[in-house]
């Protein structure tokens, strides 16, 4: 009975120390990205934006951005330029591992809406990417538009 005990615990251990191999599988629960030059551009209203950022799938499978959230009831909607007056609004932006997508310069975007006519100037804001495995916080500075 010891032996059979021992040799149970033994594939217990061999089983769990196996699996640790597969840690990287995680990031579907915590899908990694790196976010750079984050910024948000106020209409001369400041009832919408334009967020604008840099950003890196880190993990090893496929992100899916579909919305960015924020401490206010804000909406978000993804949009793609097709020419000088119009524009199409797209349900999600995928990027594949190690991809990366820069949407500073890219004829890409995020609108927000719903901001609050109270909404005041500061230097920065915290907001999240809502992406189809969970939310990545970000920090953007904020700059008036033209």
């Amino acid at each position: 009975m010891k032996k059979l005990t021992s040799l149970i615990l033994s594939f217990f251990l061999l089983t769990v120390s196996a699996t640790g191999a597969l840690a990287d599988d995680t990031d579907t629960l915590y899908q990694s990205a790196e976010i750079e030059r984050a910024f948000l551009v106020l209409s001369d209203d400041k009832g919408t934006a334009e967020i604008r950022f840099k950003i890196t799938n880190q993990s090893s499978g496929r992100l899916t951005i579909i919305g960015v959230a924020g401490p206010h009831q804000i909406q978000s909607r993804i949009l793609a330029q097709l020419d000088n007056q119009r524009f199409a609004e797209l349900r999600s932006i995928s990027l594949e591992p190690e991809e990366t997508l820069d949407l500073t310069t890219s004829h890409m975007s995020i609108r927000l809406s719903g901001l609050p006519n109270s909404f005041q100037n500061p230097e920065k804001i915290d907001l999240r990417i809502i992406l189809s495995e969970g939310e990545l916080p970000f920090t953007a500075h904020i700059v008036n538009g033209s």
